[in-house]
């Protein structure tokens, strides 16, 4: 369970708590009503709050990350609403509706904000959601069948793009390539270097740092190492930025391309 710091008057109950124990826990101020039958602790997600008193829940893009989802980053709130809903409007929501109805939960449970991610938006941003997911055991292979399965047809595309990747980095990286016809493999062991997170063509090595923040020194000599060892084995590397792939994307993209058009990554290593 997601701990969004907001609670039904059913949970709280449920919990073992007396309507006494509530009524106490308001009139100390270590919990405010949000409305009718809501209850927020001093430590509450306000944008949950928000949403429950704006008549929708978090969910899409920002409820995956709620849930611990890896997600591009995006300044705005995805709210959902349900079927026979209709929600406050603000500036700072990116409002959604949603077929079925709005949960009893403060937040759509997570497989609701990956299926809303897939309706939604493009297929790179659900290719890096849906395999942040998967990378973290957030979900089961069984459940994206299942989220595919409730997908308009024209929206299921991405279930065959699905690969193990470890950072939405490396997913960005790898479905670019792939849209070019380039053949990439995803998380491959390489002997005499370990296993890296992507293998273009036959003997071309691309990193993808998943960090925004630099790695330790000991990191980052390992990654040379790793280099090192690629390059007597006859790999070429490259090594990637969270800055390369999220904030300089068009000008790597230019780079990814030139390297691609010197055809060394077909050569045997």
């Amino acid at each position: 369970m997601i701990y969004t710091g907001v609670q039904s008057y059913a949970d709280i109950r449920g919990s073992g708590a007396r309507r006494r124990d509530i009524e106490d826990a308001l009139a100390a101020g270590t919990i405010v009503r949000v409305q009718r039958g809501w209850y927020a602790g001093r430590d509450a997600d306000q944008r949950v709050v928000r949403g429950l008193v704006d008549g929708c829940r978090l969910g899409c893009l920002t409820g995956c990350a709620v849930h611990g989802v890896w997600t591009p980053r995006d300044d705005r709130i995805h709210a959902v609403y349900g079927r026979g809903n209709q929600p406050v409007e603000r500036e700072e929501y990116v409002l959604h509706a949603d077929p079925g109805p709005r949960p009893r939960t403060p937040l759509w449970p997570l497989r609701d904000c990956l299926r809303q991610v897939a309706r939604h938006h493009d297929m790179e941003t659900t290719l890096i959601v849906v395999e942040s997911a998967l990378h973290k055991g957030l979900i089961s292979p069984d459940e994206v069948e299942d989220i595919v399965a409730a997908l308009p047809v024209d929206r299921r595309g991405f279930a065959g793009q699905l690969r193990r990747a470890e950072s939405g980095t490396e997913t960005r990286v790898r479905y670019f390539l792939k849209r070019r016809g380039v053949r990439v493999r995803s998380q491959v062991v390489v002997s005499g270097v370990g296993r890296v997170d992507l293998l273009v063509g036959q003997s071309l090595i691309v990193e993808c740092d998943s960090d925004e923040f630099h790695r330790s020194r000991e990191q980052q000599f390992l990654d040379r190492e790793r280099d090192l060892s690629a390059r007597l084995l006859g790999y070429d590397t490259l090594r990637l930025s969270y800055d390369h792939v999220w904030w300089r994307w068009e000008q790597t993209q230019e780079r990814l391309l030139w390297q691609i058009r010197r055809r060394h990554h077909g050569r045997r290593p």
